[in-house]
Formats: C-alpha cells, structure tokens, sequence
C-alpha cells in the first residue's frame, strides 16, 4: 500500500512539474532542442521511478515504470536501443564531442550543463535496468524491479550467511580433565563467542565453571550431555542470567532441531516457562564436539519454574527414579521431589495425599470431580504437545513437570525432552507405530500398556472434550507455521551440520532407538517436516471427532 501511494504521488509530481514547465512564460525559458521525451525521462529519473520494462511498437518507444505511469518516445527523437541479449556500446569524449562506439556524435561535450539543459547522447535498456548518458557526462541508471529484486535476494543470502555463523562454545578444563560421571563437577572455564551478536549485543563471554555429565540414556551414548555451573550468575546468549544450564547433545536426533521445534511448540501452547534454547557448536579442551543446543537447566528461580521454595512444590515424573524422594501412586505414575529435594514427612505426606486425591477424583462417578486437584488448561496444553510430537515419553512416565503452589492446583508447569519425538522413536508397542497416524498419550498407561491414564480419564468429562476441542482449534493457525520454523532452524545449521556429521558419523547407525537414517541431512529434515505436517492433519481430524 505505501509503494502504491508513494508512486501515485511521484507521478502527481512529475505531471505537475511537466505542466509549469510547459506553461512559463516564453521569455523565462532558454533556448532548449531537446528531442521529445527526453525532459520526461529526467523528471522520472529524480523522482526515483522504477523502471518496469521498455516496449517497441511502431515509431516509438514506450518506456513503462512500476507505478504505471508511462513515457512514449519517438524512436526519431530518441532512440532507446535493448541490450537484453547483447553488449551495450561504449561512450567516451573524443575531441569534444561524443562518440558512441565507432560511431560518434554531433552533440558537443559540456560538463557545465545542468541535466535538463543537456542531451541524450545513448539510452539503453538491458536485462536489469534503464541507462541514459547525457551530454554533461552523467551516466543516469534507473532504479528497477529487477535491480532491487536482486538486491533483497543479496540481502536476504547475507542474511541468511550471518545467521549460519552460529555461536562457538569452547570448554577448558582444568589440566585438561575429562567428564566421566554425572556427579562430580571439573573445575575449568566456558567462552562463548558470537561474533555476529545474533542473540545479544555481547560477541564474547567468559567464566569460570564446573562442568558434569547430565541425562539418562542420552549419557551412555558417545557424544555427550553435560550440564555447566558458572561460578557467578550469568547471562548467556540473550537468556536470563543463571548459575545453570545445560548442553544437550541431540545425538538420536539427525536433525539437531527436534528439541528446538518443541520448545516453540511449547510457546505457543503457552506454558509457564518455555526452556530457552540456542544451537551452538563446542569444543571441549580444543577438541570438535559438534553441534549442541545450549539452553536454561530446569530449576527454581525467578526466570524458570517460578514458585515459593519454601511453600510450593516442584515434581518431576520419571521413570528413572533418580532424585532423592520418589514414590509410585495409585495408578502407577513415577513420581519425584524436584523441589524441595528432600520434603519433611509432613510435605512428603501431604503431597502423597494430594495426587492419591486427584486419582481418586478421576476415578469417580462423578465425571468433572478432578477440576478441584488441577488446573485444566496447562493439562489440556501438556495432552496437545504431547500427542502432537507423538512423544513416547509423554504418557505420564518421564520428562514431565508440575508443580504445586499454595493456594493454586496441580499444574503441568513447563516440558522437556524431545529429541525421541516426531517420528523418531521405532520401539512403539502394539499397534501404534512410529507414523503420524494413531493416538499414543490417550490410549496408553504409564507403563506403555492401554489403559488409563489421567487424561483419558479427564476425557470422560464431556466439558473436558469440549475446553480440548477449542483450545486445538485455536492454537491450530500458529501450528500450522511449525514447518516453516524447521526450515529456518535448518538453514541457520547449514554449515554446522557438515562438520558436526563428520565428527559423528552416524549416518549408519541404529541402535535401540530403531530409527535407520535416511543418508543425508536434508532428507531428515524433509522427514522431520514431512511427519509433522501428517501428524497435525490426522490429529485435527480425529481431536475434533471426540
């Protein structure tokens, strides 16, 4: 609209400034024998037409411009000549007067001349754009849609260049130690280096810190998760300043996005928090470890899981059992103390209690009794990424997190953990199947067997059905871009990915996760898209059939 506006008005100009022109008294204007159509052509030129395209038709040459406006020249008072498939002739002054080629020109050379008191000494059009030479030694090069075309094309590959110089992560430790466990931290120092400042305004970061293991199956694997502790609170790559943070390897993951794409799936759900990520490459004492998604470790504080310490409650679901205070409920969910790590009795009886409630309410005659145990919306939010991704984690058995404040319910607070996701994960039971089709987190219990679980049994409540069906429907317009996402997330790892895969080739692999690879990245990432785009057009036709 503004381009349109802004060529209406070039044109109001140029037609006014052609009309006082013609209309000044005879005794105020010079002597001028400019051919036809060559004062038009300068007026376009200052005002910054865009030249559009040049067209022959008998006696004359139409010179047309993006605006629509149009200029008819006489091919006797100006002959513009096409170039489109051939070289233009040279200009240059030769004994003071013009010659064009071989041939020259009875028009004088004058520098002292003003544009609209010269002459048109050579115009031409070449695939590109429209040329003048004036007698007063100017060369006028019209702006043009080809032109500017291939300037954004210029600017966009530039752009698209700078985003591929993805962060450098370089770990020194101490002596040069390795990472052997999930225990102990080695001492040593993280720098960060952005040059292109494409997250912050910062190109460089350095800290001391202690460095360890991280994950569950993702640690027996050969390239590594770890997860960092600065030695003072800090702020990496635009996030939030913390103490913590992780490094995730993504080495079941070929794409190196998966975790990435759920995350914004995760924002756009609306969760509490969304884990912030950045894809970075790492060095770890001066050797290549590949690509990583650097990204805020799950905790408690102001800019992560937000809650009181001393009076809420953080749990993590995870069949690992692997913190300090852990129990099974009634419905066998894997249930563990995040926060505090280790509740008094009275806490860890009361929150025992409280889940023993909820399930008991599932389990009731009375189909809507849960509503008084848990906030429906973030349960209806985890259900949608969960059954989205088709993530054989999400069904109440790992990765899942909720918390319990004072005065509020049961919430499903943020997610994490998506690297087995989006048709990756070959070891599904039953019929299910790793495609796009089926239902997973409704179908199926905590211990991967059909059965209930606490959605499907919310799912009795027709209100439930109801409150899901609307929230599908109106997240739906932001899922649908999630494909165009994936594409920029891989442009951005362009030249990464070819130094992270040779450092880990693992084109041939297969293991327990039973994925074969596809033989190059951009196959996986057309996979990735591909069951994405399959996976929400199933699930909107089944999720509104509830």
């Amino acid at each position: 609209m503004m381009r349109k506006l802004r060529s209406f008005w070039m044109f109001v100009v140029l037609l006014l400034s052609l009309l006082l022109h013609g209309c000044r008294d005879k005794e105020d204007l010079p002597e001028r024998t400019q051919p036809r159509g060559y004062l038009e052509l300068i007026q376009a030129y200052e005002l910054g037409m865009v030249f559009s395209s040049a067209e022959y038709q008998p006696y004359c040459c139409i010179v047309k411009f993006e605006n629509g406006f149009q200029i008819t020249v006489s091919d006797t008072s100006i002959q513009i000549h096409d170039c489109t498939d051939s070289k233009p002739e040279q200009v240059f002054a030769s004994g003071g007067w013009w010659k064009v080629g071989e041939l020259v020109k009875p028009i004088k050379v004058d520098t002292g001349l003003s544009r609209h008191d010269a002459y048109p000494v050579y115009v031409y059009f070449d695939t590109k754009t429209l040329h003048m030479w004036i007698s007063n030694g100017e060369h006028l090069v019209f702006d043009s849609v080809a032109s500017r075309d291939e300037e954004e094309e210029k600017k966009e590959q530039e752009e698209l260049e700078r985003r591929q110089n993805i962060p450098v992560v370089r770990i020194q430790t101490a002596g040069g130690a390795g990472i052997y466990d999930k225990e102990n931290y080695v001492k040593g120092r993280i720098t960060i280096s952005d040059p292109e400042k494409l997250y912050s305004d910062v190109d460089q970061f350095s800290a001391s810190m202690g460095i360890r293991g991280r994950g569950n199956s993702t640690w027996s694997w050969p390239k590594k998760p770890w997860k960092v502790k600065l030695d003072e609170k800090a702020s990496l790559l635009g996030m939030p300043a913390d103490k913590e943070w992780a490094l995730l390897a993504n080495y079941a993951d070929r794409t190196l996005i998966r975790n990435i794409v759920a995350m914004k799936i995760s924002e756009i759900c609306g969760f509490s928090w969304t884990p912030r990520m950045r894809s970075v490459e790492v060095y770890l004492n001066g050797e290549y470890q590949g690509v990583y998604t650097l990204c805020e470790h799950k905790k408690v504080s102001k800019d992560r899981v937000n809650i009181d310490k001393k009076n809420d409650f953080y749990f993590e679901i995870e069949e690992s059992m692997d913190e300090k205070t852990v129990w099974w409920t009634s419905m066998g969910v894997p249930m563990m103390f995040s926060e505090p790590e280790i509740p008094t009795p009275e806490q860890f009886d009361r929150a025992r209690r409280l889940f023993d409630d909820f399930e008991a309410a599932l389990h009731s005659s009375d189909t809507d009794a849960y509503e008084e145990y848990v906030d429906v919306d973030s349960f209806i939010n985890y259900y949608i990424i969960q059954e989205l991704t088709k993530n054989v984690d999400g069904n109440f058995r790992k990765s899942s997190f909720l918390t319990k404040e004072q005065g509020r319910k049961l919430e499903m607070y943020h997610v994490w953990d998506f690297d087995l996701t989006l048709g990756n994960c070959g070891y599904y039971g039953w019929d299910v199947g790793n495609g796009p089709e089926n239902f997973w987190v409704k179908d199926f219990a905590s211990n991967c067997t059909p059965g209930d679980n606490w959605v499907n049994l919310m799912m009795r409540d027709p209100d439930f059905i109801i409150r899901l069906q609307d929230r599908w429907n109106e997240l739906m317009p932001e899922l649908e871009r999630i494909p165009d996402f994936i594409d920029e997330q891989a442009l951005t790892l362009d030249k990464a990915v070819k130094r992270n895969f040779q450092r880990w080739n693992i084109w041939d692999w297969v293991d327990w996760v039973k994925m074969p690879s596809l033989g190059s990245y951009e196959k996986e990432v057309a996979y990735l898209k591909g069951f994405y785009s399959d996976r929400l057009e199933w699930l909107d036709r089944e999720l509104n059939k509830l």
